[in-house]
């Protein structure tokens, strides 16, 4: 006898139904639940949040302890630039100056809004309330760090806390630093500012102020002349058809974007955000990376010049067994940018094409360096049951996930040899003061992680 199709459906809605209270859940989900995410593609302006990653576990490999670890860190979330607010407000007025039979449309609702920067005094300094408070951001990561590295902490000693001299980027070091040793935990830091000034050289967290020759945003708009809009343009035509009279541009549509990072990062949400579509996100994420790629990474050639000096330093203190085995070091998103670059970890990614978004690249800062973003490097002491030697690698861990070093995955918690890593780190040496262009008496090498404690290096943020 046949069984028809539906009486088979009914069989099994009935079984199905029965059984469901009986089932386990289901120890792996089928789904894919992260797959549009906007503060992915909110570039540099977007809150923290953590990379993606490949699925390794963030625990130390068993047979393995973590005796050295490098800490480079952006500042926390912040308000936008005094550069990028005047365009932030510009569009503002732009979007607010509707007629009143304009008010029916997905954009309406800026009619009777306000700008979310209520005090321009506010530009460049870090966010303090709400969920994405930069500063209590900080604060939350020291308190979290501080329990994986407590072993490497000596609480008879002064742990230095390396900071850039711009003041956001000083109190998110001071932030973490009351984190890191609040709480009830012991230990004292001293705050080490490295002012953001031509005079430092290469011996700065900042170091393109003195190099004569870095031009990263000269470089991309050279290259980037006629890149490719018409992803943004799709999301332009469609909000023209909702809202007339608004005439949006492709251009509009990034600093849109933009626009929603920021208010997001200052007020917690933006209604803003909700207009876009997730298209335009996509669009805007590849656009900032473009920009990123040609003007402070692996597609301008001074990058590598700047990027190879912390690259270096970090190399030297690998290899050495120091009474300091905690480096903790606060800058910006275009210096961590160039050091990555400089430590090689980009040398097989092709070119971006301006043309067409490239949905495999590895090159993608809004899971880079969002605001908060971190680059741990941990040395870790591995024993091996073979030889009955113990061996040393070293682990890259970005925005609190492992990111495997390219082509060099092969010890414990796919780790890389140190060798190995040193040999990466090193692969072109550069001469910072040729290349720059820089006088004689200008620092031509890193030696802060060094010389801290006799130097006198300053201990407050940078005259504003």
């Amino acid at each position: 006898m046949m069984v028809s199709l539906s009486t088979l459906t009914s069989v099994c809605l009935v079984l199905t139904s029965s059984t469901s209270a009986l089932l386990s859940p289901k120890p792996f989900p089928q789904q894919a639940n992260d797959q549009f995410n906007a503060l992915r593609y909110m570039g540099t302006g977007g809150a923290f949040h953590e990379n993606s990653g490949v699925g390794i576990s963030k625990d130390t490999p068993p047979q393995c302890t973590i005796d050295q670890a490098h800490l480079f860190m952006r500042h926390g979330e912040r308000y936008p630039t005094t550069s990028s607010g005047k365009k932030l407000e510009k569009l503002f007025k732009k979007l607010k100056a509707a007629t009143t039979e304009q008010y029916n449309n997905p954009l309406g609702f800026m009619h009777d809004s306000e700008y979310f920067v209520t005090n321009s005094s506010d530009y460049e300094h870090e966010t303090y309330y709400n969920a994405y408070a930069g500063l209590t951001n900080c604060f939350s990561f020291g308190s979290d760090l501080r329990q994986r590295y407590n072993h490497l902490v000596d609480t008879n000693r002064t742990t230095p806390i390396f900071s850039a001299g711009q003041k956001r980027v000083v109190d998110s070091a001071i932030a973490f630093s009351e984190g890191f040793f609040g709480n009830g935990y012991s230990g004292n830091y001293q705050l080490v500012v490295l002012p953001e000034v031509e005079s430092q050289g290469a011996n700065s967290l900042t170091n393109t102020d003195a190099c004569k020759n870095f031009d990263g945003d000269g470089n991309a708009d050279k290259v980037l002349k006629g890149e490719n809009y018409q992803y943004a343009q799709y999301e332009a035509d469609r909000l023209n058809q909702l809202a007339k009279g608004y005439n949006l541009t492709a251009s509009d549509i990034f600093t849109m974007v933009d626009y929603c990072a920021f208010e997001t990062n200052v007020k917690g949400s933006s209604k803003l955000c909700d207009v876009l579509s997730p298209d335009a996100f996509v669009a805007a994420g590849y656009h900032a990376d473009l920009n990123k790629w040609y003007s402070q990474g692996p597609g301008y050639n001074m990058s590598f010049v700047s990027g190879f000096t912390l690259a270096n330093a970090t190399a030297t203190l690998l290899q050495q067994d120091n009474e300091e085995t905690l480096y903790l070091s606060f800058t910006h998103d275009n210096d961590i940018l160039r050091y990555l670059t400089g430590l090689g970890i980009f040398d097989d990614e092709s070119e971006m094409d301006k043309n067409e978004i490239d949905f495999k690249r590895a090159f993608k800062i809004g899971e880079i360096v969002p605001l908060g973003g971190r680059l741990l490097t941990e040395r870790l002491s591995c024993d091996n049951a073979t030889s009955g030697e113990t061996d040393t690698f070293v682990r890259l861990m970005l925005n609190d996930q492992v990111f495997p070093v390219p082509n060099c995955a092969d010890g414990p918690g796919f780790s890389c040899p140190l060798d190995d890593f040193i040999e990466l780190a090193r692969t072109h040496t550069v001469d910072y003061k040729e290349a720059c262009g820089i006088q004689d008496d200008v620092p031509n090498h890193v030696s802060f992680f060094w010389d801290w404690a006799e130097a006198e290096y300053p201990t407050v943020a940078d005259a504003e």
